[in-house]
């Protein structure tokens, strides 16, 4: 599976290049050994391989360095874990680490580049599919940043394109199923109520209204059908009105009527 073509993160890198480059990284000495930072400074950092990374990716903040340290490496450590880059931490671990280190208190112009990354992120992998990683993974990544997901799933719900309508059959068949979510925490609940309280089966038949081929029209009665299926008992209220599935009338060829 093709890993996303991000775009270049360079707003990232200028912001966060102003962040001095330190001399040492300190890490716990039980944890990390004597001299194991060499190879973090031993190159600029656009050009430091994953593999160099990918073990300071995983300990950053608990077992080694601070938070000074964390946003020198930030723009490669996002730019690795995107497209997965690492065979450990998986991409969930590392954008959570931008909550560890309270990335919502730094400086505007800082906050704006992170967010203008996350949101390219996402709207990559609604233009790719398959993605790697998977589209789930970058929701719940999004989602350990601490940022709210309402707008990433507003601009999924537009579906204007084969992939982000892929993207959403495949979603709505696994749900929200990464091991990184955290099922009682208010993204999970925001995700489940978006696939299964409405929003996503009005998109879908927003979308077929607009659709003019036969592929995607196929896809969205597909998508339409496993939405149903995830649904709660009595179908959803649409636009606010107590005005069941049963009562839109079907297009031909497009999600079926209320069973």
């Amino acid at each position: 599976m093709p890993a996303v073509a991000l775009p270049p993160p360079e707003r990232l890198y200028e912001v966060f290049g102003r962040v001095p480059r330190p001399e040492r990284v300190p890490g716990c000495p039980h944890c990390v050994g004597a001299g194991e930072d060499a190879c973090l400074l031993a190159v600029p950092l656009a050009r430091l391989e994953p593999e160099a990374l990918a073990r300071y990716a995983a300990k950053a903040l608990s077992t080694w360095g601070g938070v000074a340290e964390f946003r020198y490496f930030l723009p490669r450590l996002l730019e690795c874990a995107a497209v997965d880059a690492f065979s450990y931490p998986d991409p969930e671990i590392v954008f959570g680490k931008l909550a560890t280190a309270g990335w919502t208190a730094w400086p505007p112009e800082e906050r704006a580049a992170v967010e203008d990354f996350l949101t390219g992120w996402w709207d990559t992998t609604l233009t790719t599919h398959p993605a790697r990683p998977p589209i789930d993974t970058v929701l719940c990544s999004l989602a350990a940043t601490g940022l709210g997901l309402t707008p990433f799933l507003a601009r999924w719900e537009a579906l204007d394109g084969e992939a982000a309508i892929r993207h959403l059959r495949d979603f709505a068949e696994d749900g929200p199923s990464s091991a990184f979510w955290d099922r009682r925490g208010t993204a999970y609940a925001e995700v489940r109520a978006w696939l299964t309280g409405g929003r996503a089966g009005r998109a879908v038949e927003a979308a077929f209204s607009r659709v003019e081929d036969d592929t995607r029209a196929a896809l969205l009665t597909g998508v339409d059908a496993l939405i149903r299926a995830s649904e709660p008992p009595g179908g959803w209220a649409r636009t606010g009105e107590a005005q069941t599935r049963s009562a839109v009338a079907p297009r031909s060829g497009g999600p079926s009527p209320a069973r």
